[in-house]
């Protein structure tokens, strides 16, 4: 599946209980571990010693897991409670069938397509750049005139409008009286016309 050496291919069955056991999740999240995830599997492990990229003092090690899923979506909080109870940087790839996705954890969840063929390119002249490369590829964001940091702020904030704009668009269906909507209709393209800016 990746164009890694051999030496970092782990592909080691982790059951699904050591995870929400560590972390100590809620009965839902754990429901969500029991019947969206048949298994969980760490598959390759970046490390300097391993792959030969200088490690950082932000990133040390990039592991890559995959995650079987019992249904065709992505397992949010199972993701986010594997990275609670991991220290190390995690690229998922979540299978379904014959179909697959990558997602990856920064503040956010990112995710890709289904089926969407990325090119990861795991040369870097260290793991936080490896790492931060590897968002970028999921995220569909191909410029280097941006700071990571700032893409990750700009995503951020693009994901806050959305949220604001689907929310908005809600009100506007069920709002009954004609000027209370034409004025949810203007506050929604002031944000329409927010979101273009980011575009």
């Amino acid at each position: 599946m990746f164009d890694l050496p051999k030496k970092c291919f782990v592909n080691k069955f982790i059951p699904k209980k050591v995870f929400y056991e560590k972390v100590g999740v809620s009965s839902k999240v754990k429901d969500e571990f029991v019947n969206l995830v048949d298994r969980i599997t760490w598959l390759y492990k970046l490390s300097e010693d391993i792959i030969g990229i200088t490690k950082t003092e932000e990133i040390e090690e990039i592991q890559i897991f995959q995650i079987d899923a019992k249904e065709k979506r992505i397992p949010l909080s199972v993701i986010k409670t594997i990275t609670k109870g991991v220290q190390y940087k995690i690229l998922f790839i979540i299978k379904f069938q014959n179909e697959y996705c990558y997602a990856i954890k920064v503040e956010d969840i990112y995710n890709s397509e289904w089926n969407d063929n990325i090119d990861f390119d795991f040369n870097a002249i260290n793991l936080k750049i490896l790492y931060e490369n590897i968002v970028k590829k999921i995220m569909k964001e191909d410029t280097n005139e941006k700071a990571f940091s700032k893409i990750i702020e700009d995503n951020a904030q693009k994901l806050e409008l959305e949220k604001k704009i689907n929310k908005l668009q809600q009100k506007i269906k069920l709002e009954k009286q004609f000027n209370r909507k034409v004025e949810l209709n203007r506050e929604l393209n002031l944000l329409i016309k927010e979101m273009e800016e980011f575009k």
